[in-house]
């Protein structure tokens, strides 16, 4: 399934995976929620938990990865740092984007996020 996220004025189409939390994310959306930019990424914290297989918690990410933090209910969209990224742990990937990223490191500050199932996801 595909979905879009927009962070500002920057929109993103992401794949989600079959993962039990990517389904139980798709079924709650659309979401906003606020979004800060660091130098790796867009996180911001859900207003809900997702459930996920303890088999699908990883440390790390790939640049594109869309992923959940089960501890504190963090999504993030990752653009950078992936050849550092273990050693942060507790990650659920969701999804990956299917689309440049460049965009993304142009952002600083918060910015509102809207998550919607794409039309071309449906």
């Amino acid at each position: 399934m595909r979905v879009e996220l927009r962070i500002g004025e920057v929109a993103v189409p992401v794949e989600l995976n079959g993962s039990t939390a990517a389904r139980a994310l798709a079924e709650r959306l659309p979401q906003t929620l606020s979004m800060s930019v660091s130098s790796v990424g867009c996180c911001g914290q859900l207003p809900f938990s997702l459930p996920c297989d303890a088999t699908d918690v990883h440390p790390g990410w790939s640049d594109g990865d869309l992923n959940y933090k089960p501890e504190g209910d963090w999504l993030a969209l990752f653009f950078d740092d992936e050849r550092n990224s273990a050693r942060y742990g507790g990650q659920v990937t969701l999804g990956h984007a299917v689309g440049p990223l460049d965009a993304l490191r142009e952002l600083e500050g918060f910015h509102d996020a809207f998550i919607a199932i794409s039309e071309q996801g449906r």
